[in-house]
């Protein structure tokens, strides 16, 4: 825990008795050493709404601002009617903000956007299998020595199918 040090009858040989973890700022709030911004991100859809979920995102807590980016302009001409909802979203589901962040501020920034989307572009994709590929046939034997006793054809077909995605 912090202590609270009064600093107006301290000179410097009293400053070497306390630890540096034992001062307090009167003006640092702590939520800076407690609050977690990727939680504020994860719940974002969820504070805004899915459609504008896409197109917006905070970006970070400046002084007493949110900021938050937006794809365009006309988003946050738009978003900023909804400030005092939104403010009031957010302290419902972080309290520790409600001191802290005093409006909203937009900024836009559609390569910020740009760059998630080709991040998700580059993940790699499993290529389907040609059933003429020699891959694609031995998955399919062995699919078939292990369903094959399925009697239903569909739940056969389906569990085989299953089966050959996995892999």
């Amino acid at each position: 825990m912090f202590k609270k040090i009064d600093f107006k009858g301290l000179n410097y040989k009293d400053l070497e008795r306390f630890d540096s973890h034992d001062l307090k700022r009167d003006n640092m709030h702590s939520f800076y050493q407690t609050f977690d911004f990727l939680e504020l991100v994860k719940k974002w859809p969820e504070i805004i709404g899915p459609a504008f979920a896409k197109v917006t995102s905070p970006l970070k807590i400046k002084g007493d601002s949110l900021i938050i980016v937006t794809t365009h302009a006309s988003y946050s001409h738009n978003i900023s009617y909804l400030s005092e909802e939104l403010k009031q979203k957010i302290f419902v589901l972080f309290p520790q903000l409600k001191p802290v962040i005093k409006k909203l501020n937009f900024q836009t920034q559609e390569n910020f956007f740009q760059q998630k989307q080709a991040e998700e572009a580059k993940k790699p994709s499993v290529p389907k299998l040609h059933p003429q590929d020699p891959r694609y046939k031995v998955l399919k034997l062995e699919a078939d020595r292990l369903f094959g006793d399925i009697e239903d054809k569909e739940l056969r077909e389906l569990m085989m199918s299953i089966f050959m995605q996995s892999r």
